[in-house]
């Protein structure tokens, strides 16, 4: 093991909050081990590592027998950073079959805005075709953080239309979460799937209850898409 990596250990059990741990680890549902450690303090630690040191650092993240939910929020965190896209993609398709959080897809997905989004659009793609929900929602998300504009609108909705394998709990609540902002923000294009009912019944329901919730949609527009829930 490489010193900067024990000193990332080494900082993980500094870090270590008890009490926060018990209140965070039924939130975040993690497959593995939870320390209790806050996620700015991982981010932190993420962007603190020279991008020099980012592979040898990860080769370790990756021989590591004892993974956590923070080590590998770490090394999401880390392989995100703005660098190369092509050692970064490379990285990402190692470790995004490790996740084993919603929220080590909802907290990386967001830090690669720097990439095309052509790019991630096109080379993310076959992650909608894995059996692991957190790589399909890891597309979602893609979409919902970094191609969600009038290039990939129409994509988007397709995408969700015909090429989500629905079922899975965290990949139909990231749906639900992208298509309320899609009616948020081009309302004209999305609502007509709402009165097609293309959708599950509980993806349909849930993203008419979180575009009523936003504070950019019109009491009228809410009234109307409280209409359209499926009983």
């Amino acid at each position: 093991m490489c010193e900067a990596y024990a000193q990332v250990k080494a900082a993980f059990v500094a870090a270590t909050d008890k009490k926060y741990d018990d209140f965070n680890k039924p939130i975040v549902n993690s497959e593995y081990p939870t320390l209790g450690v806050r996620t700015p303090v991982v981010k932190s630690l993420a962007k603190t590592v020279p991008l020099a040191r980012r592979d040898d650092i990860l080769d370790d993240f990756f021989r590591d027998g004892e993974k956590t939910y923070e080590s590998v929020l770490f090394a999401g965190c880390l392989a995100a950073r703005k660098a190369d896209y092509a050692a970064t993609r490379a990285l990402l398709g190692r470790i995004v079959p490790l996740f084993g959080s919603w929220a080590h897809v909802d907290c990386v997905t967001p830090l690669l805005r720097w990439a095309d989004a052509d790019a991630l659009w096109n080379d993310f793609r076959y992650l909608l075709d894995c059996r692991g929900q957190y790589e399909k929602r890891f597309y979602i998300m893609i979409m919902f953080s970094c191609c969600l504009d009038d290039a990939h609108i129409d994509g988007i909705l397709e995408t969700l239309r015909r090429d989500v394998s629905y079922g899975d709990y965290y990949v139909d609540m990231a749906a639900a979460w992208l298509l309320a902002e899609c009616l948020v923000k081009y309302y004209d294009k999305t609502v007509a799937l709402f009165g097609e009912r293309v959708f599950p019944k509980f993806v349909h329901n849930k993203a008419l209850q979180k575009a009523r919730e936003s504070y950019r949609v019109s009491p009228e527009t809410k009234a109307y898409l409280q209409d359209l829930k499926v009983k």
